[in-house]
């Protein structure tokens, strides 16, 4: 029988408070928040404010990471989330970042990754804790 690895879910953002847009602070308020919302195991983060404005990030988490970048002059956030593991988590951190963005539509894909036999015995990706 086979299952999945991990789960992708590449989402843009549209029509955002572009004042939590602007600020690498208020974004990486959110992203953090988000991580420790679904239980996830954060390993380090990066973040870049741009200027005169607009932010980019990233997560690393031991079941892979979180990122965004935005557009705020456009409302528009680009946001990335991937994890390996309980595929509940990944959906979990997203939820919260969009209940943090409210976006005001939101263009969202799912992938589930690394289709493997149950038989087969993975260890390569692995939580902490």
């Amino acid at each position: 029988m086979a299952k999945t690895l991990g789960v992708h879910i590449v989402a843009d953002f549209y029509g955002c408070d572009s004042e939590i847009l602007k600020s690498a602070d208020k974004m990486a308020e959110v992203f953090e928040g988000a991580v420790k919302h679904a239980n996830l195991n954060k390993l380090s983060s990066y973040y870049h404010q741009f200027e005169p404005f607009g932010a980019t990030g990233v997560v690393v988490i031991s079941e892979s990471h979180l990122s965004f970048h935005t557009w705020p002059e456009h409302g528009y956030v680009a946001i990335d989330v991937y994890t390996c593991g309980d595929h509940e988590n990944a959906f979990k951190a997203f939820d919260y970042i969009v209940e943090k963005l409210k976006p005001e539509k939101i263009e969202k894909e799912v992938h589930f990754r690394g289709v493997v036999n149950e038989e087969e015995e993975v260890t390569f990706c692995a939580s902490v804790g």
